[in-house]
């Protein structure tokens, strides 16, 4: 790698890099990928909704997604605000029913794609330093074993999510809506749980929601949500034990244990924004960009729409029309605005605990 030069160099080998670098190598871009972890990681399943299907088209990737053997999701079984249980069925959505997402599977294809489409992925690679220098980046890769490599890159894009590896080097700052954090855990079914008809269970608490979702005939994903300063779970078995205190929740999760391959997680899953999307040849993309809390579902669609979005403004840019990057800006902030009045809003029907996380998120 030490001679190297490309185009475009990404940091971060999710969602929204993987699909901006596919983008950009279909139309003869040379593009590298990095990323601090390996090809082994995995995420969290999640569910996406209809309007994932326009945006899938647009990248070639819908017949794919649609033979992979994603979950159909019919929609969702909410206690939420107090007045008891309801369903929200997505049968009436314009785009259809959404999917409840086997995400190894989803990052595998998007992986492939892009190393077909000529994309070079480097992983247990993180971004060390960075120096504009003269009409390039001077990008300082640091590997796993302790040695360093430096590329060179006519565009710079971070995609390293709420982490902003990219955008905080380059003094970039970043407003967050919360500190919400989720806890996170892998269950594993001892029967198919065919019970839950493909669908998601969400469950208000006192200081926090839960997020339980199948995404295969004997797994599931088990998420709580709460924030920063809140108690939290410290291993997947006393997760399982506090969701199995709901009702609506503990009729699942009878017959299941935690998954012993996959680590039990606490992650970042605040919203936020940061101040510029672009700048001197670099542009953030995904949850670098703006990051979405996971009540909303825009996580994986938002990370492609931006990613796609972002990946033409960066074509136009090197075709001599870098005004579209502007325009990539405001379609991010008008999105990111959108999105905090949902949010303000769904959040303020939950008046029933008199908690901090809950009051928290009252909107005066």
């Amino acid at each position: 790698m030490q001679s190297l030069h490309y185009n475009v160099a990404i940091i971060g080998a999710g969602v929204a890099g993987l699909t901006a670098a596919l983008v950009l190598a279909k139309q003869g871009l040379k593009v590298v990928v990095f990323d601090s972890q390996g090809p082994e990681k995995r995420s969290f399943g999640e569910c996406v909704h209809g309007n994932i299907a326009p945006i899938l088209a647009k990248l070639d990737l819908l017949e794919q997604f649609e033979q992979a053997g994603h979950f159909a999701l019919q929609g969702y079984q909410i206690e939420w605000d107090g007045a008891g249980e309801y369903e929200r069925h997505l049968l009436a959505s314009p785009h259809g029913t959404g999917w409840i997402l086997n995400r190894s599977e989803f990052d595998k294809t998007l992986l492939l794609q892009a190393q077909q489409a000529g994309v070079e992925v480097f992983w247990h690679a993180r971004l060390h330093d960075l120096k504009w220098q003269g009409k390039k980046w001077d990008l300082v890769i640091k590997h796993n074993d302790g040695t360093h490599s430096t590329v060179t890159a006519d565009f710079a894009v971070d995609a390293s999510g709420r982490a902003r590896v990219l955008t905080r080097k380059l003094g970039v700052s970043e407003k967050k809506a919360d500190t919400l954090i989720a806890c996170c855990s892998y269950l594993a079914h001892k029967t198919p749980h065919s019970m839950f008809a493909k669908k998601a269970i969400i469950q208000s608490d006192p200081h926090g929601w839960w997020y339980l979702v199948p995404f295969s005939s004997t797994q599931s994903s088990l998420c709580y949500f709460t924030d920063t300063d809140l108690a939290t779970p410290k291993s997947p078995n006393v997760l399982l034990e506090m969701a199995k205190e709901h009702t609506a929740l503990a009729q699942y999760l009878m017959t299941c244990e935690p998954d012993k391959t996959t680590p039990f997680k606490i992650v970042p899953a605040y919203s936020s924004s940061i101040d510029r999307y672009f700048g001197k040849r670099w542009l953030a993309l995904g949850d670098a960009a703006c990051s979405y809390d996971p009540l909303s579902s825009y996580g994986v669609t938002s990370a492609l729409g931006s990613a796609f979005y972002g990946a033409s403004a960066m074509l136009k840019y090197f075709n001599g029309e870098p005004e579209y990057l502007g325009v990539y800006e405001q379609l991010m902030q008008a999105r990111f605005l959108d999105f905090l009045t949902r949010k303000n809003t769904e959040y303020s029907k939950v008046s029933h605990y008199q908690s901090a996380f809950w009051q928290r998120r009252q909107v005066a």
